[in-house]
């Protein structure tokens, strides 16, 4: 651990030490001119206190660029709290072990997930199998994304123990323009993005399509995602506006098996296509802006497998369609207070059935509604002392398991020395789907309307101190406490069931520190202690570590990104059997661009490189990723 620490540190800080940089920007004479100004910090744009949501962390568009993310585990991973897993350099194999986020333990039950994958609030999950796939969220349309590691049962609701949202891209700026990038790389992997957005008065638009794929580091480790974003504004006078976006998105993933194993006769594949349509009405009123949404998604998985017992390939096909209404407003109470209040309708659901030689196994064809009024009220007292208590309640209800509500209270003090906040919420997560799936297979026909959501009480308490213009601290406590979480039960007697047996706690804290000593140049470090109760729960490290800096000197912009992540289990605690141990592991991440407009308008050219210091790392046992990668690419904008 000590010298992962040492490595993440020397690497964190080596471009503050870099000759070429002293020489260029001497700390006692700050540099005047614009070219030498960091735009953006590293890892992390912002951590923000709110009165309902109580912490969020925001990953901007300039981070994702510096991290070279091409999808929103790459964009994530530094952040603290949040775990990654996959196989593959390009492609997510399932939602799980091959493809997933996971956040101070939550999101790691499959089928199902407890935590909520949204776009602009709009939930984005499998209908069928009730988990987010991160091939189905293109990160090329993110303007930012917002993490919400605290339950969040008001504003999000079901499946909202965690919630990550991205916020789609717009124009805001009169006139038109756009951008095209390539690259190239090791294993053959390569990207290709475009995106072209204008604004002429009161109509904005904006599109953007993207193709990634590579050859893969192993055997069987290929992968392709593509992606096409659309989006037409058109502001309709007195704060109204109309917006329509479409979001089309295919991956593609294969998985390499366990290293050494003997080759399968054939290679599993996961193949994933997924389209959403949201029509928006929003109101702009004193500050505040209300909503209405309509949003349909359709998608689909084809996976094909091997069922070693019975010698033969088979494939898993789940088709789904999810559908809704969202309504949110905001309006002044008594002149220092703000009532939220909203309405959600959300229908998700569709087919599976496993294609095997000796015919169709149907897995049931099912449709869950839920209905969910909720309202929120904060009001701030004090002036130089503001102290803001805040108060919210949702209630659910469910077609098939009935109503549950869910809740939290907190109060955010903000004064000369920073801000500071506390936040309880008790936050549910209905049975899927899945478990009517499964039941049908096990021939206990509705049985499964007997089972009961799972439930968290989620407390947090966080200080974000002033350090001055140059510099921001955030500490942040929390405690989890999960009961009823659903559980596998095998035969005998048969056949097979779930229940609500689960129980786990997580309890600790996470830092961020963020500091710009001179304008052209930004360092973070931020660090997350997590303590499990029972300790083996997968994607959960006590330790993590993850540090960035990023520097313009002229025409070029570095950026470093590092993390050290402790060793931890690997698994699925919905089915019993002993869980694996992964290695901690550190890995260096960089990347140098440049803007080339003197040679020619709008180009630019980057170098980034992954795993520099080629260590030996995992996600899972025995799928070891690769060592250093390069990528060379170009982009002109216009």
């Amino acid at each position: 651990m000590r010298r992962g620490l040492r490595a993440l540190v020397v690497s964190t800080f080596a471009l503050v030490s870099s000759p070429a940089l002293a020489e260029t920007l001497p700390v006692s004479t700050p540099p005047v001119a614009a070219a030498v100004v960091v735009t953006a910090r590293p890892v992390l744009e912002e951590i923000r206190l709110e009165p309902l949501a109580g912490a969020v962390t925001t990953v901007g568009a300039q981070q994702i660029e510096d991290l070279n993310a091409g999808d929103p585990a790459a964009a994530l991973r530094r952040v603290p709290g949040l775990v990654v897993s996959r196989y593959n350099l390009v492609g997510s194999y399932g939602g799980g072990d091959g493809g997933a986020v996971f956040a101070r333990g939550q999101g790691t039950g499959r089928p199902g997930s407890e935590l909520a994958f949204s776009v602009d609030g709009i939930p984005k999950f499998v209908g069928v199998w009730t988990h987010p796939l991160l091939d189905n969220v293109s990160i090329d349309l993110a303007k930012e994304i917002d993490v919400y590691k605290g339950a969040q049962p008001v504003l999000f609701g079901n499946m909202a123990f965690a919630t990550i949202d991205f916020i789609p891209r717009r124009r805001v700026e009169e006139g038109f323009g756009g951008r095209v990038t390539a690259a190239y790389g090791s294993f053959a992997t390569s990207a290709l993005t475009a995106a072209a957005e204008g604004r002429h008065g009161a109509l904005d638009y904006l599109v953007t399509a993207s193709q990634r794929q590579s050859d893969g580091h192993r055997e069987g480790s290929d992968g392709r995602t593509r992606a096409l974003f659309a989006r037409a504004g058109y502001e309709l006078g007195g704060g109204w506006a109309v917006a329509a976006t479409g979001d089309f998105t295919s991956g593609r993933a294969s998985d390499p098996g366990v290293e050494g194993a003997a080759p399968l006769p054939i290679t599993p594949r996961f193949d994933t296509s997924d389209g959403m349509g949201v029509v928006t009405l929003t109101r702009a009123h004193g500050g505040r802006q209300g909503f209405v949404k309509l949003y349909v998604d359709d998608g689909s998985i084809d996976w094909l497998q091997w069922d070693g017992a019975k010698k033969e390939s088979f494939r898993s096909l789940a088709g789904w369609t999810n559908y809704g209404l969202k309504a949110r407003d905001a309006f002044e109470v008594a002149g220092r207070g703000e009532l939220t209040v909203g309405f959600d309708v959300d229908s998700y659901g569709g087919t599976a059935r496993e294609v095997r030689p000796a015919g169709d196994v149907p897995q049931g064809d099912f449709r869950f509604r839920n209905v969910a009024p909720y309202a929120g009220f904060s009001y701030t007292l004090g002036d130089a002392v503001k102290v803001t208590p805040s108060v919210g309640v949702r209630y659910n209800d469910s077609k098939d398991f009935g109503g549950v509500w869910g809740g939290q209270a907190g109060v955010l003090v903000t004064a000369a020395f920073g801000e500071a906040h506390a936040r309880y919420a008790r936050a549910f997560n209905l049975p899927g789907v899945w478990t009517a799936a499964f039941y049908q297979t096990y021939g206990r026909g509705d049985e499964w309307t007997a089972l009961k959501p799972e439930l968290m009480d989620h407390f947090e308490v966080g200080i974000a101190p002033k350090l001055g213009p140059h510099a921001t601290l955030d500490l942040t406590l929390f405690y989890d406490d999960v009961t009823d979480a659903l559980r596998f039960v095998p035969p005998p007697p048969p056949p097979p069931s779930w229940a609500n047996l689960g129980t786990y706690r997580a309890r600790g804290a996470e830092l961020s520190l963020g500091v710009q000593p001179i304008p052209a140049l930004g360092l973070y470090a931020g660090a997350a202690y997590t303590e499990t109760t029972p300790a083996e729960i997968p994607f959960t490290p006590k330790w993590t570590f993850s540090g960035g800096a990023v520097a313009t000197v002229s025409v070029f912009r570095f950026a470093l990104d590092a993390q050290w992540v402790d060793s931890r289990v690997a698994g699925n605690l919905r089915f019993p059997g002993a869980l694996a141990t992964v290695d901690a592991y550190f890995l260096l991440n960089g990347k140098v661009s440049a803007t080339l407009d003197a040679l020619y308008s709008g180009l630019d050219v980057f170098l980034a490189g992954e795993n520099l210091t080629g260590s030996d790392y995992a996600y899972r046992p025995d799928y070891p990723m690769p060592g250093a990668t390069v990528s060379l690419g170009a982009g002109l904008r216009f």
